[in-house]
């Protein structure tokens, strides 16, 4: 068996396709809604059959009036009934066509891109550069990690060093003044509330 009929006849229903000819691919859905379709078939026929058929006959009605308007609600199903069968081989005609479009693409040999590359090599192609994609991302993450950090504490030591030069400035100014309400500095920490 070639490799394509394995796949074919693992599905389920499917079968091999002869060499030449003409072959109908026939899933377990298809089966399902031909049945479907053959059962709203006949009820459809039923169901026109018994409304066309209860139509009273004779002639006319009592005292030479006219006869007794015919009975519809038996009529009255034939709407329903009719829908179902519409749909129910719509439905069978989708399944069909979809069961056709997947044999076909199935059958089709290996894709050859451009350079005459096959599927498989292409697969293998893109795990490697989807690998090679995680590594750069992550060498870019430490590097800008890195450059962060150092940022970071460069920035740390610039505040502190203004921090330290503001109350240096400041003690001066208040040793030269003798105005205690000039500061400008505000201690990070709160003074304890007075008890």
């Amino acid at each position: 068996m070639s490799r394509t009929a394995r796949k074919l006849t693992s599905v389920g229903a499917m079968t091999e396709r002869p060499p030449g000819g003409l072959h109908l691919q026939i899933s377990k859905l298809l089966v399902f809604l031909l049945v479907a379709a053959i059962a709203a078939t006949g009820a459809l026929l039923i169901a026109v059959f018994i409304g066309l058929t209860d139509a009273p006959r004779g002639g006319p009605g009592p005292n030479g009036m006219p006869p007794p308007p015919p009975d519809l609600r038996s009529l009255q199903i034939i709407p329903v009934v009719t829908g179902l069968f519409v749909l129910s081989w719509l439905a069978a005609l989708v399944v069909f066509v979809r069961d056709q479009v997947l044999l076909r693409l199935r059958q089709q040999q290996p894709v050859t891109g451009p350079g005459g590359v096959s599927r498989e090599e292409l697969t293998g192609l893109l795990a490697g550069l989807r690998t090679e994609l995680a590594a750069d991302r992550e060498r870019d993450n430490e590097a800008l990690s890195e450059a962060l950090s150092e940022r970071l504490a460069q920035l740390t030591g610039e505040y502190g060093e203004q921090r330290e030069t503001d109350g240096y400035l400041n003690g001066m100014r208040m040793a030269t003044t003798g105005d205690p309400s000039a500061g400008n500095v505000r201690s990070l920490r709160r003074p304890p509330p007075p008890r």
